[in-house]
Parts: structure tokens; C-alpha cells; sequence
């Protein structure tokens, strides 16, 4: 017989939930892996993107794929997640993305993903990046593979939540560059929040200059009042 300590503390059918912070039966969740997951109520008060509606990029980034707006309960839980060590959410967010991915039918025009990059001098602090992560599993849903040897941080960016104004341009500009000729590739990057997706279009500007010929995006959430149009993909 197996013995979990986690089944020992939480009870084989309880999970906490990343949101409410609740210890819940497992039929209460909307999804769960091991001993976290996201209930029912509190998924029902996220923002969620219509199926196949993609917002139209900025750059390079012919359109940009989010399950979710950045808001309410779903930004609380995405911060602890970021910024106090909660990586093992990963596999948790990503399987709240699976419904809204599997919505398009663009997976096998693609290549690869590419997880949006930390400078290492922020890997160091963090310990580890939020978005590499993620895209791990996002690959395993679309059958993509996940390339972090493509593209580096160059430029130590300040926080761009920290920055206003035409500040937030030149905080990104030259951020990026590719350590190989990707001539007709076509590429996700994956990205966490999308707030305006100049960060997207710096990254995708350095795939391009390497020869990309089609990026689009997939971020976890958009920001609500960032939100660009709706388009048909």
C-alpha cells in the first residue's frame, strides 16, 4: 500500500483551493491536480475569453490567444504564484488553459512554443520563470515542443507594470536576441500576462530579425483594460 503524506494532511479527496484558500471536498472543484485545484465558485467569478477569439498583436505578433482576463480572484492567485515561490501552481494553470487551447485548430501550422525569457539576474531573485513553466504543459496539450534555447533577455528590463507612459517602449526595446536562423519558422511565444504586448513585440521583432515567418502569442491572462480588438484568426 502507497502512503502520501499529502493524503495523510489534506484527506485522499480533499485540495485547497489556489483562490479562496479553502480546504474542500474534490467534487466541489472546477479543476484539481494532487492536492490543489480551483473550485467551483471561485471559477465562476473569473473573466474568461470567448472560445477561438484571439486579440489582434502588436509587432510581429499577428495575434495574441488568452483564456482570461487578469482580474479579480484569478490575478490574486497568479501573484502568489509569481512572486512568492507557489511554482507548483504550473500544472494547475495550464490545465485551466486546456479548454480555451483546445478551442483552436492552428497547433500543428506551428513549430514550437517559445516561453517568454527572464534576464538571468531575475531568474536569480525568482528562482525560477513563471512562464517557462507553464509552457512545459502547454506543450504536452498541444503536442508542440517547448524551445528555452531560441531566445535570450539581453537587456535587464525594469518591471513594466513599474514604468508609464512611452517609458514602457524604450524599456523593451532591444530586450531580445536569437541564438539560431529561424528561416519559415512559425512560433507561439508564450507569454504569462499580456498588459500592453510591447513585450511580446520586442521578442517577436528579434524572432523575426532571425527569420520567423508567422509569431503569434498565448499568454495565461490579458490585462481587462489592456484588452486589444477581437479578431477572426
Amino acid at each position: 500500500m502507497s502512503f502520501s503524506l499529502g493524503n495523510l494532511f489534506f484527506g485522499k479527496n480533499k485540495y485547497i483551493c489556489v483562490c479562496c484558500k479553502k480546504r474542500l471536498d474534490k467534487d466541489t472543484a472546477h479543476k484539481y491536480i494532487e492536492n490543489i485545484g480551483v473550485c467551483k465558485d471561485c471559477f465562476s467569478s473569473f473573466s474568461i475569453s470567448s472560445p477561438a477569439s484571439p486579440y489582434k498583436g502588436r509587432g510581429y505578433v499577428k495575434y495574441i490567444m488568452s483564456p482570461f482576463e487578469y482580474t479579480g480572484k484569478l490575478r490574486d492567485a497568479f501573484l502568489k504564484y509569481k512572486f512568492d515561490n507557489c511554482y507548483s501552481y504550473a500544472p494547475l494553470f495550464a490545465l485551466l488553459m486546456e479548454d480555451y487551447i483546445k478551442s483552436y485548430n492552428i497547433w500543428t501550422d506551428f513549430d514550437f512554443i517559445v516561453p517568454m525569457p527572464l534576464h538571468e539576474k531575475r531568474f536569480k531573485e525568482r528562482g525560477y520563470n513563471q512562464s517557462e513553466l507553464i509552457a512545459e504543459y502547454i506543450g504536452k496539450i498541444t503536442g508542440l515542443p517547448v524551445r528555452t534555447d531560441l531566445i535570450y533577455r539581453i537587456k535587464n528590463t525594469q518591471k513594466q507594470s513599474l514604468v508609464y507612459g512611452n517609458d514602457k517602449l524604450h524599456n523593451v526595446e532591444k530586450a531580445f536576441s536569437c541564438t539560431e536562423n529561424l528561416k519559415n519558422k512559425s512560433i507561439i511565444i508564450f507569454d504569462d500576462i499580456c498588459t500592453t504586448g510591447l513585450t511580446l513585440s520586442s521578442c517577436s521583432k528579434a524572432l523575426h530579425k532571425a527569420g520567423a515567418e508567422n509569431i503569434c502569442a498565448l499568454t495565461f491572462a490579458i490585462h481587462e483594460q489592456k484588452k486589444l480588438p477581437i479578431i477572426e484568426y
